[in-house]
């Protein structure tokens, strides 16, 4: 016999839970070398300075001796010069030179740097300007020493520079002529060449300007040019000739207008009317 009853309902189903993957896993460990110098930075011989052409790299571990920065400050008796030399000129050419330091601040020659084939001016370069040699430049440069505290490292001199000087080649003069005398004979030491002559009757032109040229002919042909004026109150043109007599001309001058006024005063005057008689009747 079955049971009329009811049936019982059904168990809800339950989603199954994925596990999701840990992103540890998926990632690969990966090996990192840190240098000494950094992270990203790894040793290459083609990194390190290399100086230009022509340079050499500074050593600061050199003794710098007299020239250390600390030495000139603490010296009072001591001076920096800046010298500026040509290309030629070493500096071992410069030792027991005696040199006449001016008194003044100004530009002048205080010795001879005397070589084999080239002497060279000594001058000191003052406050002035217009140097005739040039080198004005000098005047602005600083100067750096180096520094034994500081691991060699430079610093600008712990003095101004109170000597500018400026070595220059001497201007090169003509040899002279063994004929002429001597400079403590006379002043001439070079002797130009002589000019070459022409003989004049090869020489046709001539520059001769209008006017240049006064002489008696040239007068008496100006006198005879006809000038043409007017005359003032006439109307009418005259000739006069620059070689009449001053009498004559103004004797003329007189007869002619005197002559001119009385046509005029002619030609104005209009005849009067004669008048009528009147008769009484």
């Amino acid at each position: 016999m079955s049971s009329t009853g009811p049936s019982p309902s059904p168990e809800p189903v339950q989603p199954i839970r994925q596990k999701k993957k840990s992103k540890d896993k998926s990632k690969k460990n990966t090996q990192v070398t840190i240098t000494e110098h950094g992270k990203d930075e790894q040793t290459n011989p083609d990194w390190d300075y290399v100086p230009p052409e022509g340079t050499i790299l500074l050593d600061h571990d050199v003794d710098s001796g007299e020239f250390d920065w600390d030495a000139v400050k603490n010296n009072e008796d001591v001076e920096l010069w800046l010298i500026r030399v040509p290309d030629g000129v070493k500096p071992k050419f410069l030792k027991n030179i005696s040199i006449d330091l001016p008194s003044s601040s100004q530009s002048k020659t205080v010795g001879v740097l005397n070589r084999k084939h080239v002497s060279y001016d000594i001058w000191s370069v003052g406050d002035d300007d217009g140097l005739p040699i040039g080198g004005e430049e000098v005047r602005g440069l600083s100067c750096l020493l180096p520094r034994k505290k500081k691991n060699g490292k430079l610093y600008k001199a712990p003095k101004p520079i109170a000597r500018h000087i400026v070595l220059s080649a001497q201007d090169i003069l003509p040899t002279p002529n063994p004929s002429v005398p001597t400079a403590s004979d006379s002043a001439q030491i070079y002797q130009n060449p002589p000019r070459q002559s022409h003989p004049k009757e090869l020489l046709k032109h001539r520059f001769m300007p209008y006017g240049s040229l006064v002489g008696d002919n040239d007068v008496n042909a100006a006198q005879d040019i006809d000038v043409d004026m007017d005359v003032d109150g006439e109307g009418r043109g005259s000739q006069l000739k620059l070689g009449a007599s001053p009498g004559k001309k103004t004797k003329d001058s007189k007869g002619k207008k005197r002559k001119v006024e009385g046509d005029l005063k002619m030609e104005g005057d209009s005849p009067k009317k004669s008048k009528k008689a009147k008769t009484v009747v």
